[in-house]
């Protein structure tokens, strides 16, 4: 947007300015320009003749004689356009330059001709202690300019009425002006504000506010452009979260029927005869055993789920060895590894004490997700690794590696989104609820942590969390 913008209590003072002070100028300059053009006649340098008379000719009445002086003298005036006239005190000329074809006047002050060369004589007298020294006669040929003067009557209302009519039309000029100025620079922008609370009322955010040089309906422009972007950056996430929402309740819906449906057929089969032995009932009771268990599971993840994103429960932090927590985790799944003969390694002897502030449980229930994920994508006697180090004294960085399967490049960016399960681990049989990755993300974002997933396709995978030490709720 254009920077140039004022408050509006300076436009008013600019207005104000414009109103009085404007049109009282230009008033005063035209009713003066008026006295100059109609003055009766221009004279260029009429007031500074007797300064020049006495500093040049009646301050040297001694120097009269000298010819010298008389050729100094006739050059000067010859050049201002005077003549002059010099007689002793006995009445007898001394020097002249006047032609005796000039017409003049004693002592006239008004010329002859409206343009032209004046002819009239200004008289100087030169005493000194009472006696007369010399007369000195000045014939003006300066050029004179006469203009005529107006009619009475247009001079009347020019005089009279002229700096009113003149103030009333600047007036009215600025006026116009500033009524144009608040239409579009006000008026007009709040109407397009009226329209876009209509807008926003409709759930429509394209729309556009107008910028003004009025400093606080701009401002208010700018605020209207920012809670724009807001309310359609929180209607696209709304969106998306219902969209989301359909697809996680559907999801669900789909993967508690899955394991229902089953035990549901083997207590059928059990009820009506079909299990007539008693190993056909015990593998039936054993279906129905391990998908409740499944069942089981699904329940505790969506509700670890829904406690950690929606209801959003305050995370009980307090401070926590770290490295404890990690070693009671692994110890949690020497029995699932033992029972895939895979190798579940932990190195985490060289850090003793790692104190961060954190929920216990929460940490407890990441560390579970991830490292459950890794024992059921890897396959019989692999090898999961889980170490824990100190970076820079701030932070503790939990590496979970294993050498299993591995996540497709393509699936990575997907791994963290609630229900996904990439194509390798549709099967429930290896597969989780989907909720479990997204959990542990959850879970170290609140902690002001950062994960992180590096894999291969067939080379194994390894998990990143990084966790900043001293971290407060």
């Amino acid at each position: 947007m254009n920077n140039f913008q004022l408050s509006i209590k300076k436009w008013a003072l600019i207005f104000l300015i414009l109103f009085l002070v404007i049109p009282l100028l230009i008033t005063r300059l035209t009713v003066h320009l008026y006295e100059d053009f109609y003055s009766p006649y221009k004279n260029v340098e009429l007031d500074n003749l007797d300064v020049w008379m006495k500093q040049f000719v009646l301050d040297d009445v001694k120097e009269w004689n000298n010819l010298s002086w008389q050729r100094s003298i006739n050059e000067k005036t010859n050049k201002l356009g005077i003549k002059i006239r010099l007689i002793d005190r006995k009445n007898q000329q001394i020097f002249s330059n006047i032609t005796n074809s000039n017409k003049y006047e004693l002592n006239s002050d008004i010329p002859k001709t409206k343009l032209g060369m004046s002819s009239f004589l200004e008289e100087y007298t030169v005493y000194s202690n009472g006696k007369l020294l010399g007369v000195a006669y000045v014939q003006d040929n300066r050029t004179f300019e006469i203009k005529q003067t107006p009619n009475k009557w247009i001079s009347y209302i020019i005089n009279e009425w002229g700096g009113a009519f003149i103030w009333l039309f600047i007036f009215l000029l600025i006026l116009i002006i500033s009524i144009r100025f608040i239409k579009m620079k006000i008026l007009f922008p709040l109407r397009e504000f009226g329209k876009a609370t209509d807008s926003v009322s409709k759930q429509n955010f394209d729309f556009k506010v107008p910028y003004t040089p009025v400093k606080e309906i701009n401002e208010l422009s700018e605020a209207i452009i920012i809670m724009q972007k807001t309310l359609k950056n929180s209607l696209d996430k709304q969106n998306e979260m219902e969209k989301e929402r359909k697809i996680f309740i559907s999801s669900i819906i789909h993967d508690l029927r899955t394991p229902l449906f089953s035990i549901r057929g083997c207590l059928e089969g059990i009820k009506k005869g079909v299990a007539s032995t008693p190993e056909k009932i015990n593998k039936y009771v054993d279906i129905s055993y391990n998908k409740a268990n499944i069942l089981n599971e699904l329940i505790n993840d969506l509700y670890t789920f829904t406690t950690v994103n929606y209801i959003e429960t305050t995370p009980k932090f307090k401070e926590i060895n770290i490295i404890n927590i990690v070693d009671i985790t692994v110890k949690g799944f020497y029995l699932s590894a033992v029972t895939k003969e895979i190798s579940l390694q932990s190195d985490y002897n060289n850090e003793k004490v790692m104190i961060i502030n954190g929920d216990q449980y929460l940490l407890s229930r990441a560390l579970e997700n991830i490292i459950g994920n890794a024992i059921r994508y890897t396959p019989n006697k692999g090898k999961v690794c889980v170490t824990v180090t100190a970076l820079n004294g701030e932070y503790c960085k939990i590496i979970i590696k294993d050498n299993g399967i591995g996540i497709l490049p393509s699936e990575i960016p997907h791994i963290f989104t609630p229900l996904y399960r990439g194509e390798k681990s549709r099967n429930r049989k290896t597969g989780g609820s989907g909720l479990g990755l997204s959990i542990a993300k959850q879970i170290i974002d609140q902690h002001r942590g950062v994960i992180k997933v590096y894999s291969n396709d067939g080379a194994g995978t390894t998990f990143e969390i990084v966790l900043p030490i001293g971290t407060t709720s």
